[in-house]
C-alpha cells in the first residue's frame, strides 16, 4: 500500500464507524508483537526487551509517520535522511553504537 493510501485511511478510520477502525487501533499492539518475535540486541544498560523497548518502538513509529505526512505535503524532503536524523535522536550515541 502507498503512503499516501496509508494516511489517508488511516485519518478516516479515527471513525468508530470506519471497516478499518479496529484494525488502525490495534496498529501499535500489532507491531509490538511483530517486532517482540525478534531476538533483538540492545544495549543491556536498558534492561529487557520486553521491560524496556516498547516505547521505543512506539515513538519510532510516531515518528515516522509525522515524517511521512511532512514527506506527503513536501516531496522533496528526503525521507531517508529525516529518519537517519531522528534515529540518532531514538538510539543516541554512544549507547547504541555497537547496536546498529
Amino acid at each position: 500500500m502507498s503512503v499516501s493510501k496509508f494516511t489517508v485511511l488511516s485519518a478516516e478510520s479515527l471513525n468508530p464507524e470506519h471497516p478499518l477502525h479496529d484494525e488502525f487501533t490495534a496498529r501499535m499492539d500489532d507491531i509490538w508483537e511483530n517486532y517482540s518475535q525478534y531476538p533483538w540486541l540492545i544495549p543491556p544498560q536498558l534492561g529487557s526487551w520486553k521491560s524496556s523497548m516498547r516505547p521505543v518502538v512506539r515513538k519510532a513509529m510516531e515518528i515516522m509517520d509525522g515524517v511521512q505526512l511532512w514527506w506527503l505535503r513536501e516531496p522533496e524532503v528526503d525521507l531517508c535522511k529525516e529518519w537517519a536524523q531522528m534515529e540518532n535522536m531514538l538510539f543516541p550515541s554512544p549507547l547504541w553504537d555497537a547496536y546498529r
